[in-house]
């Protein structure tokens, strides 16, 4: 798979997952006790919250919210490794910004789910729209290219 379609793939990945988050935040309260709640060690209590996330701890509106949002990590950071081959030289900067926000998407829905603050749930529909855009930008800049891989 070329790099211009696999940057496709996660931007409809990242509306699926827009879809997703707007259903968790209208329609799904996320308790104040639950594993990891409020815990005094940040990340241990993201381990925590991630089991209790993968676990149908809240419902399958979470289930889903958590697995799409760690595919999604999974694959920005796959095509920034893959972008790191000298033929994916212009993809470099899309790639590397989407995976390292994707990555604070994923840890800001985490300490959401941990402390419930409504701010670590802006940063992370903000690092959602910059994992976006910066997918969008690099399929938008490498349009003219022949093989959208250079």
């Amino acid at each position: 798979m070329s790099i211009r379609r696999g940057a496709i793939v996660l931007v409809c990945g990242f509306a699926a997952q827009f879809i997703f988050g707007m259903l968790l935040n209208l329609f799904v309260t996320i308790p104040d006790v639950h594993p990891g709640a409020g815990g005094a060690n940040y990340f241990a209590a993201d381990v925590k919250a991630l089991g209790w996330g993968l676990s149908f701890g809240d419902g399958w509106a979470l289930f889903v919210h958590v697995i799409v949002a760690l595919v999604l990590t999974a694959g920005c950071a796959v095509l920034f490794i893959v972008a790191l081959r000298p033929a994916g030289r212009g993809w470099r900067w899309f790639t590397g910004v989407s995976a390292m926000t994707a990555i604070g998407a994923v840890f800001n829905g985490l300490s959401f789910i941990d402390y419930g603050h409504d701010f670590s749930s802006m940063i992370m529909a903000g690092c959602w729209l910059v994992a976006v855009g910066s997918l969008v930008a690099g399929l938008l800049r490498r349009a003219d290219s022949v093989t959208g891989d250079n």
